[in-house]
């Protein structure tokens, strides 16, 4: 093999070109070259340098290219991707679903595709068909996905949904410290634009949308980890789903010594014989209003010079009730309530002078119900410490005995448990419920749980799991790296894969990973893509 020397004449100009040759015999018994590779035009001792490596390099049996032979094709997404595979892998997930779908015969894989549509959650939620086409076309994948996989996955994500939640919590509890013994639980609601489906139904919104139709959604969490889901008629009243929640945790987990943890909006009476029967511990927190125990236990006062302190204020059948204060909260509460009440009082003075002007002056003059309604609106918000009246003018006053309970319970909140904790551990689990709201925020703000693009319970259900499955991803990522998954992402959003046309031939090379990108990688214990990938 050895390179030759081919010149032609073009318009008087002599041309050299450039072959890598090797000798053949033919059937005649006579020698003759057979061309490898034309190597092009060669037009400078550059080239000339670039070809002769070339035959060196295909001595070796390795392959050059020249930078101008290059063509990117086109960008995938990788970084998001391999690493959401090899935590999706490690936690036991995919075996979760492999196990759950194994009696399904499909030409497709239906766990690849599940996990695609949980991924394709960070970079572009939107509908199923941006899905597909995110998939086929912008994620580094092996699927050719059709349209129709897409809603069977999610149809048997639904089917198959109790024995997948089931499978994963088991497998995450041998890869995971879970603290089964403190779960937490609350609800949120999703809205439709236009009709949705059977389950949508006007109902308490708290994304303040009442004038739409939704779904409501409740989520049992543990050490930060989602570990099942329910989704019901957007009518559904908070106290109904607590019963539900409590039987899925006994029956179909198992879990039986725990400290339920849940939000003021599930407190009844029903509900906490309930959690007792079941044999559950708690921590609830009360109502803060219109109910005579929990009036009469707020207002007590809560010993002690720390910034946030607890005291244990009754106990009656096994009840403790826990008083928690937080000293930089009561503070914030009372310049507000101050606040409100000092621009409430300006404001009802301003409508009554315009009220009493409006009668004798030029013009339609206000009436009495509109002047009512007027100040209805300005007392929104601080309607419990002020009457209003009309008698020929506008009227109002401060109810003393509300205000001085408003400014008595500021900065606090009352717990009641059957838990042996002491009331600051009993506190300290109550607060971690906020992370079921930061677990909801990322739900609707990162994950784009809403809009949701499903006319049918099913595919509701569907696209909720999927967003559930992605929550966990974004989790397991967090409790890892111990930092915010925003970050993590911003990291990996810009590792590609670039696929490179070079000389009729696809070659998969991911772009370079910065300093940041490393640090990633090794927090999540993860290993780095290899720079040149199999084709797909």
């Amino acid at each position: 093999m050895h390179l030759k020397k081919v010149t032609n004449k073009y318009k008087g100009e002599t041309r050299e070109y450039a072959q890598i040759v090797h000798s053949v015999q033919r059937d005649d018994g006579q020698i003759t070259q057979e061309t490898i590779r034309s190597l092009g035009r060669m037009e400078s001792e550059e080239d000339w340098e670039w070809a002769r490596s070339v035959l060196e390099a295909m001595k070796k049996g390795e392959k050059l290219i020249r930078l101008k032979q290059l063509e990117i094709e086109e960008q995938l997404e990788l970084g998001g991707i391999w690493v959401s595979d090899e935590l999706w892998r490690r936690h036991g997930i995919q075996r979760a679903l492999m196990d759950s779908f194994s009696g399904r015969n499909h030409d497709f894989n239906l766990e690849r595709i599940a996990f695609l549509l949980a991924v394709n959650r960070f970079y572009e939620p939107s509908s199923d068909l941006s899905a597909l086409e995110w998939i086929n076309e912008r994620a580094y994948s092996q699927t050719g996905a059709e349209k129709d996989w897409i809603y069977e996955t999610l149809k048997v994500l639904v089917d198959e949904k109790e024995e997948v939640e089931k499978k994963i919590l088991r497998n995450l509890k041998g890869k995971l410290d879970i603290p089964l013994d403190l779960v937490f639980y609350d609800l949120t609601s999703t809205y439709f634009e236009g009709d949705g489906p059977d389950l949508a139904d006007f109902g308490y919104s708290r994304d303040k949308r009442s004038d739409r139709v939704q779904v409501v959604l409740g989520v049992v969490m543990a050490g930060g980890i989602p570990i099942t889901h329910r989704v019901w008629p957007g009518n559904t009243t908070d106290k109904t789903t607590l019963e539900e929640a409590v039987r899925d945790l006994k029956d179909r987990f198992d879990i039986r010594n725990v400290v339920f943890v849940a939000d003021r909006g599930l407190i009844s009476s029903d509900n906490l014989e309930e959690l007792e029967d079941e044999g559950y511990d708690y921590i609830l927190s009360t109502n803060r209003r219109k109910e005579n125990l929990v009036e009469t236990l707020l207002i007590k006062d809560v010993p002690g010079d720390d910034e946030t302190r607890t005291e244990e204020v009754h106990s009656e059948n096994g009840r403790r009730y826990i008083l928690c204060l937080n000293e930089e909260r009561r503070k914030k509460d009372l310049e507000r309530l101050r606040k409100g009440r000092k621009k409430c009082v300006e404001e009802l003075w301003k409508l009554r002078d315009r009220f009493e002007e409006s009668q004798g002056g030029p013009g339609r003059p206000m009436t009495e119900k509109g002047v009512m309604k007027r100040a209805g609106k300005i007392i929104k918000g601080h309607k419990r410490i002020f009457d209003l009246d009309f008698d020929e003018t506008l009227e109002w006053r401060v109810k003393d005995e509300e205000w001085e309970y408003e400014k008595a319970i500021a900065g606090k909140f009352l717990l009641v448990t059957t838990s042996d904790l002491n009331p600051s551990e009993a506190m300290e689990a109550y607060k971690e419920l906020k992370d079921v709201e930061r677990a909801f925020h990322q739900l609707k703000n990162l994950l784009n749980l809403r809009p949701v693009y499903h006319s049918t319970d099913e595919g509701v259900r569907g696209h909720v799991f999927v967003c559930i499955l992605a929550l966990l991803l974004i989790r397991l990522m967090e409790k890892k790296a111990e930092t915010t998954f925003g970050e993590i992402m911003k990291e990996l959003r810009q590792i590609k894969i670039n696929v490179l046309d070079v000389e009729d031939e696809e070659i998969y090379q991911r772009n370079r990973i910065s300093e940041p990108q490393q640090k990633i990688f090794e927090t999540l214990d993860v290993d780095e893509p290899p720079k040149f990938l199999t084709k797909l």
